[in-house]
């Protein structure tokens, strides 16, 4: 579990972003000989990572990562540079590293949501930008200072409009990535991208607005029906636009978003309603201390990324004619708290079941 300083890769890495995400893969990549770098635009975390070291609770030596906050400030290209911030500040990341991706190089999007590919896309050509899912989970502790939360789950890197397989580039990375983490090349990427952004807007908005932990929200009656209602919207937008969607980190959606059709049979329907029961039982014991990252941010006077969470499921609905009032009144209702309009808390509740029909 020790840092090794030697690199055995030509192919240089750059990874926008050292928080739970980028830090830690950074790491990762480090601790397995790459040469890799970070930026991160808070100062205060460029020097207690130059002073300190990136340090994993996991792992017993700090990890020692050449950082900056400006990209510039590396010489030289990079044939893979890794976006690990917040999707609102894609744009300004893809203007700061002008001129720092190799002729062939790839641009890979490790963010949450979607949307954030269409924005990169306005600086690149496609067949440079890579759609990635992470379904393992690292709490940042905050200057240099993380945590592992979840180690189960895989990277799954794909093109979005282009077949994904042979491509050699795509082939680096998935071996560097590997070395320490199942990776997953697929030409399905956004069937998997939509799964996740399916779960983040039910789980992500909830826990912001209700100010309740993932286990605090599924073990209430009331709260689980609203959750399924709003997930079941975002479902029924990935099917308007017949998007094949992928289990990611082993969950089946539509298991855990299960509406009983009058049709089925009895029996059926029993069978398939306990699904998601025993489905949630199993989420509260492994994830239900986590807090959303929507509360965090909230919490901090951050803002959150509903709209490339909620506000991206709305705007698809819309194309596709399908309603989503529920994802509509989270995106209200988070911007509210981020402008001061509104508090957290279940005094919430009411206006999501009216949003809700119920």
């Amino acid at each position: 579990m020790q840092e090794n300083t030697k690199t055995s890769t030509s192919h240089r890495i750059l990874i926008i972003g050292a928080g739970a995400i980028g830090g830690f893969t950074a790491a990762m990549l480090r601790k397995n000989n790459y040469d890799v770098s970070l930026i991160d635009n808070d100062q205060a975390v460029v020097r207690a990572i130059q002073d300190n070291g990136l340090q994993i609770k996991e792992y017993p030596k700090p990890f020692h990562i050449p950082i900056s906050s400006d990209p510039q400030n590396f010489g030289g290209t990079f044939e893979h540079i890794i976006v690990a911030v917040k999707s609102q500040f894609t744009a300004d990341v893809m203007q700061s590293i002008e001129g720092k991706s190799a002729p062939d190089g790839l641009i890979y999007s490790f963010q949450n949501g979607l949307g954030n590919t269409d924005i990169m896309r306005d600086y690149l050509p496609k067949d440079q930008i890579v759609a990635t899912v992470v379904s393992w989970a690292v709490i940042n502790s905050g200057n240099g200072r993380l945590r592992v939360a979840s180690n189960n789950g895989d990277f799954i890197l794909g093109f979005e409009e282009k077949d994904s397989f042979g491509d050699e580039r795509l082939l680096v990375m998935k071996k560097m990535l590997s070395s320490w983490q199942k990776t997953v090349i697929s030409n399905n990427i956004l069937g998997y991208r939509w799964t996740k952004l399916i779960v983040n807007s039910v789980i992500a908005p909830f826990g912001g607005l209700l100010g309740l932990s993932l286990g605090r929200m599924l073990k209430d009656k009331r709260i689980n029906q609203l959750m399924t209602k709003l997930g079941v919207e975002g479902l029924q937008v990935a099917d308007a636009l017949h998007i094949p969607l992928e289990k990611v980190a082993g969950l089946n959606i539509r298991n855990f978003y299960y509406q009983p059709q009058p049709e089925e049979p009895q029996i059926k329907r029993w069978f398939k309603s306990m699904i998601p029961i025993i489905m949630r039982k199993i989420a509260v014991y492994k994830h239900g201390k986590i807090q959303s990252t929507f509360l965090i941010d909230l919490k901090h006077k951050k803002k959150t990324e509903v709209d490339f969470i909620n506000g991206y499921i709305v705007k698809k609905g819309e194309a596709a004619g399908v309603e989503t009032p529920l994802n509509r009144f989270m995106v209200q209702a988070i911007h509210e708290i981020e402008n001061g309009k509104r508090t957290i808390g279940l005094e919430n509740l009411p206006e999501l079941e009216k949003a809700a029909n119920l």
